[in-house]
């Protein structure tokens, strides 16, 4: 049985994620699902910058009814024996809503509230454990 690179990709993905990772030909454009996120996951030689953005902006409109993070997993195929990370790829949208902005974490907001919505979590926050 022929394990391919990007299956384990996927795998490597799902198992980050605390996800399930959908089978190829599931009808899906997703390629894992966690409690908290959706990925598209890609092994790629070159992908260039408006691939990766509209990619990640497609991954947000999914992931958004849903109240999860949309995620784009990305990793450099350099070849046999030389490995290159995995990179985590979320649009400044989604980083919000999973984070707020610097100055929320200044005033201990989080979730991208405003200090006239008091301590109460937004739907994303309330998704991500921690």
């Amino acid at each position: 049985m022929s394990n391919p690179a990007w299956k384990k990709f996927e795998r490597d993905v799902a198992a980050l994620l605390g996800g399930k990772r959908f089978w190829a030909n599931s009808g899906e454009r997703l390629d894992v699902e966690s409690d908290t996120a959706i990925a598209q996951c890609k092994l790629v030689k070159q992908m260039s910058l408006a691939e990766l953005t509209a990619l990640a902006e497609e991954v947000e409109r999914e992931a958004a009814p849903k109240f999860k993070a949309g995620v784009v997993a990305v990793k450099l195929r350099r070849g046999r024996g030389r490995s290159s990370p995995m990179l985590l790829v979320v649009t400044e949208a989604t980083w919000r809503r999973m984070n707020g902005g610097a100055d929320d974490c200044a005033r201990g907001m989080v979730g991208g509230e405003s200090p006239s919505q008091g301590r109460e979590p937004s739907a994303m926050s309330a998704a991500t454990p921690g």
